[in-house]
């Protein structure tokens, strides 16, 4: 049976070496994600972030002016960080719980004017993944938000060449887990929740590789 242990371990150790100082600039330290987060920001007032980590997403969003926020992440490190921050930053409005996706049925619906799944989605067991899509779409208000960052897509040469193990089809274990669909197949997945407003492929240098940014709106005409 596949569990998240692994993946929780390995985040609690990021997190545990993790700064905690206030967060004070707005910028993500790229031009495309601020311009991302600007939009997704604009006439938003209450902000989920599932897979929120240290929170740095739900405070970049309340210095452009977001009220409410809530973060969810099945680090207990991750989400001691984050609580640290917002205690250090006298921060209100902040709510951030350990869990995962299960912890989303708790929620009301209709409550969110947006919603973060940033690396997020293509690293859960794929019904989990289609599970968190479902309850976004009941807890986002009509003509809220969604920004989703996808890791990169890797291709037959890399895997074999980077010695991936396959655990089924195109759910890979690559040290945790991903599911490696390719843009246009998370585009056909994504459009059967959202509407697309824009996709745009996110050059990272240090890392010599791409994210993939899809900014989405829950259109009351896919209800």
């Amino acid at each position: 049976m596949l569990t998240y242990e692994r993946n929780i371990n390995y985040w609690n150790d990021v997190f545990s070496k993790a700064d905690t100082k206030p967060i004070t600039s707005k910028s993500m330290g790229h031009d495309d994600l601020d311009k991302a987060l600007d939009w997704f920001c604009h006439d938003s007032n209450s902000i989920l972030d599932f897979g929120c980590g240290n929170g740095t997403w739900l405070f970049k969003c309340h210095l452009r002016g977001t009220e409410f926020h809530r973060g969810i992440d099945i680090s207990q490190e991750g989400i001691r960080i984050a609580r640290k921050i917002q205690k250090e930053s006298e921060k209100e409005n902040f709510t951030f719980t350990v869990g995962g996706v299960k912890t989303l049925e708790s929620i009301p619906e209709n409550s969110f004017d947006g919603v973060i799944l940033s690396n997020i989605i293509d690293n859960l067991i794929p019904s989990d993944t289609i599970k968190a899509l479902s309850e976004v779409k009941r807890i986002l208000k009509i003509d809220g938000k969604v920004l989703i960052k996808l890791n990169p897509f890797l291709t037959d040469e890399q895997i074999k060449e980077w010695d991936i193990k396959i655990i089924e089809k195109n759910f890979l274990d690559d040290g945790l887990f991903l599911w490696n669909r390719t843009t246009e197949e998370w585009t056909k997945l994504l459009e059967n929740y959202f509407s697309i407003v824009k996709y745009k492929d996110i050059y990272y240098p240090k890392h010599e590789q791409y994210n993939r940014l899809f900014l989405l709106c829950n259109d009351k005409k896919l209800h």
